[in-house]
């Protein structure tokens, strides 16, 4: 089986798709879940294009095959696991007509439920820098763009942008 990689930049036009298409499927997912809402539903840390695409999206890709929307969530003590069925619908993202676009939810062990964003992206990097599941492995070898709340929109959450105090 050959994978096809569209060779085109991810931007902005890109982000803001995928962010409103995160936005819908992250209330839908809870209107077909009623049972997760009470344990999950204010836990989000942040909706985050992730892997090949977000790679793609800071000029270091191959190309996309499809789009990797991941939410991230703070892990609830009385409900340790959440199911993570993969969903993947077919869109039209920017300059990408009819793409897949896979949803997947994540749980953060030791996240603080409505952290503001800095504290969510600093919860995120520590959980990929160590990499307690599998999940996470894979996810810290590509990268991770945020896409909502607003204020995490386009925030390069991994890799890890490290500052050069001397400049």
């Amino acid at each position: 089986m050959t994978i096809t990689y569209i060779n085109r930049p991810v931007g902005v036009v890109e982000l803001r798709a995928l962010a409103e298409l995160a936005m819908a499927e992250d209330a839908d997912f809870f209107a077909r879940n009623p049972h997760l809402v009470a344990p999950y539903r204010d836990r989000l840390l942040v909706a985050a294009l992730c892997q090949g695409a977000a790679l793609q999206y800071l000029g270091q890709g191959y190309g996309v095959k499809d789009f990797d929307i991941h939410f991230f969530y703070a892990q609830n003590p009385e409900k340790l696991r959440l199911s993570r069925p993969v969903k993947r619908v077919t869109a039209d993202i920017g300059a990408f007509p009819s793409i897949d676009v896979d949803f997947v939810r994540t749980v953060v062990p030791r996240a603080t439920p409505g952290a503001n964003t800095a504290d969510a992206a600093h919860t995120i990097q520590d959980f990929l820098t160590r990499a307690p599941t599998r999940n996470a492995w894979h996810l810290k070898r590509k990268a991770a763009i945020g896409l909502y709340p607003k204020d995490a929109f386009g925030l390069q959450l991994w890799p890890l942008v490290r500052h050069n105090p001397e400049g």
